[in-house]
């Protein structure tokens, strides 16, 4: 960890020096990638010329060029390549410091007479004409935005970004959910590397953290190929950042945000006291375990006396105490990116990108909860217990994105990194409390609070090449990968005070034998998670049927080891009889009542709740192979297909307990169809078999209380993996570039799915049900509005939606089916926009509009109630505008413009429904987050040649 920050602080320093000053470019330069127009295939070695001048350049490896040096003024581009049409662009506009980017497609040639031929088109229409053939040459169903659209976009950050991809929807700002199943049967990658998950206990990952300015391309995979790993059902998320950039840039970005709940407002509360280093996101140490306790850990409850724990108890620093009414200062953030590259004399070129980030803000969550009897009969629920809860977070994030790239000839080295760190204290504070056990006319009444700070991180590190060689232009590309993941919750505190009417306050302090800390204790944990793996593969072109074809194989090798330690310790009486009340009355607070002097004075001590502190390590093995063919059987016809073989052993170490093991090899065949109908239509039919595996959370039996949802969240040993069979069909027509319609339909059969369950009485595990069947349809439009009327505003307007549907069917076993949806699956998904953004205009706007369906979010076993999270209306809106020449932009967001409640509810009434009913179904919790408005500035500068 601290190494991972001085490496950071040395590379800022090196990669800053060279800024010293901004001065404006004279000459201009014109960039761009060279591809096959039907297969979508780079082009390398490809020749890209000014007409008349005799300067040109030819195609790395990546397809890409850059052509530098050249004088503001319209030139006429030629590009050619053996066996190809040669191509003439009109119009190319270059200005003084700036690049013009020129993507374009090439045919083949299938005679002599052709290959003399010169394919004329303007800039304009070529520029369409590549994105158009990009869309409608990819292999599998996907869905996608590349660098010329998010540049042209408002977005701030990757998540932003995907908001606008076709059956996706973000969670919280940043976990993607794919046609509407939860973020474990997604994929997510980086680089065409599986990514290490920014959430260590479920497979997730926190696209906000990726900067748009340094995204190439994203693409959503919706089914599979050989080449791509097969643990995924719902998608694939694989974002490509940028490694050589055309020119030497700086980009400098300040945000301020507002929040409704917060900002400005005298009502929030921090924690306190802060650690030394909290300003920047990580832990000064001054919350770790004290020593007088790890000392004697292993043997704390058998070896210790209890006057000996209330010495270990005096030696825990006394922090249960926090600061009310503070006022909460605008969010802030800031974002520095630099890069430059250098074009040798034989053409070879290296580049690098940076990207460092910070922000620091308030956010604040007001609800109530209700706990009922969790049996799955609503007439006689009883409310077993009801309180108010305000949740204040206090954050800070700091990250950076460091890449370099070397290409010479036909190869490509690369390194890419990426680190990122967040940092929480969480103050939730329980009022007006009731537990109604007691008796519905005299209920206990209390209130509390928890402290919970966490610090979450991720690095990953890539090492790629790429080489080409022969006459075939054989592909051969490998990489090596490092990715750390890590989550530190040092001392969460957690109090419950009762206050009886008309008596004084009072803590409760259970015996040494039954401690609880989930009301009266302190819990620490700490996760640290490696990731190694290499894979290699080899594309072998050859010619058949007259067609390009391709034989690739290839596969992988990964290694995960992870040490999770967590220590649940409950304050209890030390005397014999136990079970004491102290009053909170002559000097006692809760401020000072486990201060050293009063546990010697109440002999309070500590005692561990070994149920919630099982430690365990774990560790998996997965290696790969596969083998893949893409024929073209015709103009119109392609099929890739192909297996992928799989074998995964997970090994899972509790303390003091049996090892657990998990050792699975699955065959996953794929295949995908493409027919293309017309020249703008495409027909798509494809099946893979895929797999999702357990997470060792979910294979652990310890369990721990999350405070934010009062459930107590178990592990299950005995999960088996669950195999997907996935079958798509789509057609999809594309009117013209960056435009689109198509109509989808997929079937998903489960074996063994895994769900969070609902057992009652507020505990969550995991379990499998028998299997599941899964089918829905997707939609999507995406047209500019120029067709309305042909006026300058609406030929840069575009309107789009999409949706999904999806009906299931889940056998649960014991003769149980039911027609709902998969734990964490919603039945429909809404999302649509409007966006304008013209070419010269200085001025662009988005509105986006997101409706995700009720989403089950837990179920419950026989005899208890499915919990649901109701559907919410969300609106963001961006507007940007372009200052001092195009150098600056100032954009304003606002997001969550409705600001809904978050509510859960217990779902009763038909075996089959789902949607929220008022007067039959139950809130059992709603959290009142409102809106933000962040207003940005960035700012670009020119380096002089």
């Amino acid at each position: 960890m601290y190494r991972v920050k001085s490496y950071l602080s040395i590379i800022i320093i090196l990669l800053t020096l060279p800024v010293t000053q901004a001065l404006a470019q004279a000459t201009g330069k014109i960039a761009g990638k060279i591809t096959d127009k039907k297969t979508g295939e780079t082009l390398i070695g490809a020749s890209v010329g000014i007409t008349g001048s005799g300067k040109g350049t030819t195609t790395n490896v990546d397809g890409r060029y850059i052509l530098g040096g050249i004088a503001p003024g319209r030139y006429t581009i030629s590009i050619s390549y053996i066996g190809y049409q040669t191509k003439s662009v009109s119009d190319v506009e270059v200005k003084a410091g700036s690049v013009v980017q020129l993507d374009a497609v090439l045919d083949e040639a299938t005679t002599q007479a052709l290959k003399e031929v010169v394919i004329k088109a303007t800039y304009r229409q070529e520029s369409v004409n590549a994105l158009y053939a990009r869309q409608k040459s990819s292999v599998q169903v996907t869905d996608g935005i590349s660098a010329d659209l998010i540049r042209k976009s408002p977005d701030r950050n990757t998540g932003d970004v995907l908001k606008r991809v076709s059956g996706t929807s973000v969670q919280d700002g940043k976990f993607v959910v794919v046609r509407g199943l939860s973020e474990r049967y997604n994929n997510n990658m980086l680089n065409n590397t599986s990514l290490p998950s920014s959430e260590p206990d479920k497979k997730a990952f926190a696209f906000d953290i990726i900067p748009s300015s340094m995204v190439d391309n994203i693409v959503v995979y919706k089914t599979a190929t050989p080449d791509l790993p097969g643990d995924f059902a719902g998608g694939t998320i694989n974002t490509i950042t940028k490694d050589i950039p055309e020119k030497q840039f700086l980009e400098i970005a300040l945000n301020v945000g507002y929040n409704s709940k917060t900002t400005f407002k005298n009502n929030f509360i921090d924690a306190r006291p802060n650690g030394k280093y909290d300003f920047l996101g990580f832990d000064d140490g001054s919350r770790k375990l004290p020593s007088a306790y790890t000392s004697v850990r292993n043997n704390y409850t058998s070896g210790t006396t209890s006057d000996q724990k209330i010495a270990i108890a005096q030696r825990f620093p006394n922090t249960f105490y926090y600061q009310e009414g503070q006022n909460s200062l605008p969010n802030v953030g800031f974002q520095l990116s630099i890069g430059n590259s250098h074009l040798t004399k034989s053409n070879n070129r290296f580049g690098y990108n940076f990207s460092l980030n910070y922000s620091n803000g308030h956010r604040a969550a007001f609800g109530d909860r209700i706990g009922y009897t969790g049996f799955n009969d609503a007439a006689n629920e009883i409310a077993q217990y009801s309180f108010d809860r305000n949740v204040f977070n206090n954050y800070k994030s700091l990250g950076g994105l460091l890449n370099f790239a070397y290409t010479f000839g036909k190869n490509k080295i690369a390194l890419r990194n990426l680190y990122n760190n967040d940092f929480s204290v969480d103050f939730e504070q329980t009022n007006n409390a009731k537990n109604y056990e007691t008796g519905l006319n005299t209920p206990l009444k209390y209130k509390g609070y928890s402290v919970e700070t966490t610090q979450n991180g991720i690095y990953s590190s890539v090492l790629e090449g790429q080489h080409t060689f022969g006459k075939q232009n054989i592909v051969f590309d490998w990489n090596t990968s490092y990715g750390l993941s890590y989550r530190n919750q040092p001392d969460q505190r957690i109090v419950t005070i009762f206050t009886p009417d008309n008596a004084p306050e009072y803590i409760s302090l259970s015996s040494e034998n039954s401690p609880k800390p989930n009301t009266l204790g302190r819990v620490y944990s700490k996760l640290n998670e490696n990731i190694y793996g290499a894979k290699a593969n080899l594309a072998i072109p050859f010619k058949w049927l007259n067609q390009p074809q391709k034989f690739k194989f290839g596969g992988l090798v990964s290694h995960r080891d992870r040490d999770f330690t967590i220590d649940a310790l409950g304050y209890t009486s030390a005397d014999a009889l136990g079970l004491k009340q102290i009053d909170l009355t002559n000097g006692y607070t809760i401020f000072n009542i486990f201060s050293p002097q009063s546990i010697a004075q109440n002999r309070i001590d500590l005692s561990i709740l070994d149920l919630s502190s099982t430690s365990y390590k774990a560790k998996a093995d997965q290696g790969a192979g596969y083998v893949m063919l893409d024929n073209k059987f015709s103009e119109k016809l392609r099929l890739v297909w192909g297996a992928r073989v799989e074998s995964y052993n997970q090994q899972l170490s509790p303390a003091g307990k049996t090892t657990q093991k998990y050792n699975n090899t699955d065959v996953l065949p794929s295949a995908n169809l493409t027919y293309s109908l017309t020249e703008k239509t495409n027909l798509r039919v494809s099946y893979f078999r895929s797999v999702n595996r357990p997470e060792f959370r979910e294979l652990a039996s310890f369990r721990y209380f999350d405070y934010q949802t009062n459930f107590i969240i178990a592990g299950n040993p005995d999960l088996q993996r669950s195999l997907v069979d996935n079958a798509d069909i789509r057609y999809e027509y594309y009117p013209s570039g960056g435009e689109i319609v198509s109509v989808s339909a997929f079937y998903k059969k489960f074996k063994n799915p895994i769900e969070q369950i609902n057992q009652g009485n507020d505990i969550l595990t995991y379990q499998n049900a028998l299997s599941a069947k899964d089918f829905g349809f997707e939609a999507e439009l995406r047209k500019k509005l120029n067709f309305i009327a042909e006026g300058s505003f609406l030929r840069n307007v575009t309107f789009y939606v999409n949706a999904s549907y999806i009906n299931a069917k889940v056998n649960l076993g014991g003769g149980r089916s039911v027609s709902t949806p998969l734990q964490g699956q919603s039945p429909y998904l809404i999302n649509s926009g409007l966006y304008y953004t013209p070419e010269k205009s200085d001025f662009s706007f988005n509105v986006l509009y997101n409706r995700v369906g009720q989403r089950l979010k837990f179920r419950g076993v026989v005899g208890s109630v499915d919990i649901y999270e109701n559907a919410r209306d969300v609106i963001d809106f961006q507007a940007s505008k372009s200052l001092f020449k195009k150098h600056a932009e100032l954009k304003l967001t606002v997001s969550d413009l409705l600001a809904q409640p978050f509510r859960f509810y217990n779902n009763y009434g038909a075996a089959n429904k789902t949607a929220y009913k008022a007067g039959e179904d139950k809130i059992i919790q709603s959290r009142y987050a409102g809106f933000g408005t962040t207003l940005s500035f960035k700012y670009n500068f020119d380096f002089k040649k």
